[in-house]
């Protein structure tokens, strides 16, 4: 697939980032958009929507034209280089490190960004974290690099750091135990004083510093040393100082005459600490009006972020949806909130139809059986969510035009340009589940067992569903487990969205999952058992008020379709017909909710039985059994609309509303209503993850 595939709008001539970063990708100058007050940009979006991809093209086709800094908020790295010397690295330091190192090897106009006020800070700590002197010595080369970028400097720049250096080390030459007491304080003396005005002034505006970058260098250390909150204020400030340096390269006559854009700093999984960390740093300065340049990108799986909890709800801030409309006239707003009011949330756009049926193309090589292409487009479509991770792998599954008639059939083909052997079905779930595990999650769980865990929880409806599911024997957790909650908050975390009738409420992360708890085509019987389980456990409840499904006995019976066949469904239709005409919307209601039953899996006989029963009966079951299965297949969402089942599930409506003239206001209206809403390739009933379902299938 295409690179920037669905990010054409967003990183073209004028488009939205060469705007904000004041470059094209050609290297010619855009209108600034946005400044000197600049929003952090949250790309938001759950698993497979193209986050990394998109912060990786602004790295690549953006990182020889401006400055820019791609960090990797998860990398174990930061945190195993923390561990080497943790009285003075922390995994935030260490982020920032590799900010610099990348600013520190800028070769484009301008040439490398030195950041002597972050080196001073880092010097400070490291002298204060008593260490020998061969190991300060070694901290000091280590960030030597971010000061004195080999190259770089013209010559009375040169000298200058090279005297810093040369000073530094005079203090510590003569030490033979850790910098302390008139030690250390003559070394954060010498660092304030050699490391020229902006060293002196930024860590002279240090919290209780009163002007003194000594005292201000002494207080950080301290804050470093003492953990917790204490150390995190100091990783802020060490952060603001990065600002400042990155700044201060573009201010004075050369800065403006040699340097074109603005830098970048993009943060990958900034919804991990580390990364929610600097984001609340920069929020809070540029809240407190410390204005700076640095257009900061950063990746968000929630819409509502966990750093932002405490803040109004993101409907009520900024946010850009590029696929739907222009940049908006951002500026800050004081009411929204703190640091809600520094945000743009930018919700990562989906592919269209049009891409997916030109990656189908490209896919198929020409082949030209245009009705297999289009049936594999529209299951393309359906199961994607026209997420790009999920249009990738079903194109790829789809290469070979594979005869289908439900759509997870697709789930069990490989991605054939992919070299991988493995159902596509696998393969995503490998890439949208297991590497990228919620944040907080039970180590535990942290390999396939969360996996199984969402496998066996696909059927259910609600949370109640799901809670029944997790206390049957058959699917007992060692040790309690999480609970049915605890998964809810762990899915919202990763990204997924939530549905108001479904417990997995992503239409194609449900499939998979049911995909792979039903197995092959005649398999089944993990997926059969825990319907029935769920039937049992809402056959005990009798006829209590159900919010998904109305009653309790529906839902029970919606279960029932799947796990043991319809002949139930269709006695408890019959029993409760309102021949009367005395409660025929509920009847209604209580058929449309039994028809939202998945695909049964096997060979599909919904056809057959919507034209000829199979139930031995009355009449009225009889027909109740083709209408059921009628009504069961224009509600599936797994095939292409059926115009015949709409045809036949109207028919039979208008057949019992002139056999039962008391209820045949209420059928004859909804035969209409189905009916046009199933010719209009709409759900009878639709929910928050099949309301896109219609279009383009």
């Amino acid at each position: 697939m295409n690179r920037e595939l669905g990010f054409e709008g967003l990183l073209e001539d004028r488009g939205f980032f060469p705007r904000l970063l004041g470059r094209n990708a050609r290297g010619r100058d855009e209108k600034f958009l946005y400044g000197p007050d600049l929003p952090v940009v949250l790309l938001t979006g759950g698993p497979g929507t193209g986050k990394q991809r998109l912060l990786e093209l602004l790295r690549d086709r953006f990182g020889r034209r401006v400055p820019v800094a791609y960090v990797d908020c998860a990398d174990t790295r930061s945190a195993e280089e923390a561990a080497r010397r943790p009285s003075c690295r922390s995994e935030a330091t260490e982020t920032l490190y590799d900010v610099a190192l990348r600013m520190s090897e800028w070769e484009g106009p301008g040439g490398a960004l030195p950041t002597p006020r972050f080196f001073a800070g880092m010097a400070a700590v490291a002298a204060g974290a008593g260490l020998r002197r061969r190991e300060l010595e070694e901290e000091l080369e280590r960030y030597r690099v971010v000061l004195h970028p080999g190259g770089a400097l013209n010559r009375f720049t040169h000298n200058l750091l090279t005297g810093y250096l040369t000073a530094l080390a005079g203090v510590v030459a003569p030490a033979a135990a850790p910098l302390v007491g008139a030690a250390l304080t003559e070394f954060l003396e010498v660092l304030a004083r050699t490391g020229a005005e902006p060293v002196r002034t930024t860590y002279g505006d240090y919290p209780g510093a009163a002007g003194s970058a000594g005292t201000g260098l002494r207080l950080l250390t301290h804050d470093f040393q003492r953990g917790d909150e204490d150390r995190r204020f100091a990783e802020s400030f060490l952060f603001r100082a990065l600002r400042e340096d990155l700044d201060a390269a573009y201010t004075g006559l050369g800065g403006r005459l040699n340097r074109v854009g603005r830098p970048a700093l993009l943060l990958q999984h900034a919804n991990w600490p580390t990364g929610r960390g600097l984001l609340a740093a920069v929020l809070a300065d540029r809240a407190d009006g410390r204005r700076d340049r640095t257009v900061l990108v950063a990746s968000e799986r929630m819409a509502e972020p966990l750093f932002l909890a405490d803040e109004p709800r993101s409907k009520q801030l900024a946010d850009y949806q590029p696929d739907h409309e222009e940049p908006p006239d951002w500026q800050r707003r004081p009411a929204r909130g703190r640091l809600g009011q520094g945000v743009l949330l930018l919700r990562m756009p989906l592919l269209t139809t049009e891409h997916i049926h030109k990656e189908l193309q490209q896919h198929t090589g020409g082949v030209p059986e245009a009705a297999r292409l289009r049936r594999a487009q529209s299951a393309v479509h359906r199961l994607s969510g026209h997420r790009p991770r999920m249009v990738q792998r079903l194109v790829q599954a789809a290469g070979n035009l594979p005869e289908l008639d439900n759509d997870r059939e697709l789930l069990d083909q490989p991605p054939v340009r992919n070299g991988e052997s493995s159902a596509v079905r696998d393969v995503l779930l490998s890439e949208l589940v297991l590497r990228q595990l919620p944040e907080r999650l039970p180590v535990e769980y942290t390999d396939d067992r969360w996996l199984d865990l969402l496998t066996q929880l696909s059927v259910a409806h609600t949370g109640d569903c799901a809670r029944a599911l997790l206390r049957s024997p058959q699917l007992e957790q060692p040790g309690g487990g999480l609970s049915a909650d605890e998964v809810e908050q762990h899915l919202r975390e990763s990204g997924w969205p939530a549905c108001e009738r479904h417990f997995i409420g992503d239409f194609g992360l449900r499939q998979l999952l049911m995909s792979r708890l039903h197995g092959p085509p005649d398999a089944g019987a993990e997926w059969r058992r825990n319907h029935g389980l769920l039937h049992a456990h809402y056959r005990r409840r009798a006829a209590a008020p159900d919010r998904a499904f109305g009653t309790t006995a529906a839902h029970g019976l919606n279960h029932d379709l799947v796990a043991n066949g319809p002949e139930r469904a269709v006695r408890h239709l019959a029993t409760t017909f309102p021949a009367d005409g005395m409660g025929a919307e509920e009847w209604c209601d209580q058929l449309l909710a039994l028809a939202q039953a998945p695909s049964p899996g096997g060979r599909d006989e919904r056809h057959d039985r919507m034209m000829v029963a199979r139930v031995e009966g009355s009449k009225l079951e009889r027909r109740l059994d083709e209408l059921l299965h009628a009504v069961w297949l224009c509600e599936e969402r797994t095939r292409p609309p059926d115009t015949a089942a709409a045809d036949r599930m109207a028919r039979l409506l208008q057949e019992l509303a002139r056999e039962y003239a008391e209820a045949a206001p209420v059928l004859t209206a909804r035969a209409e209503r189905w009916e046009r809403r199933a010719r209009n390739r709409q759900p009878l009933q639709s929910c928050s993850c099949t309301a896109h379902i219609g279009e383009g299938s």
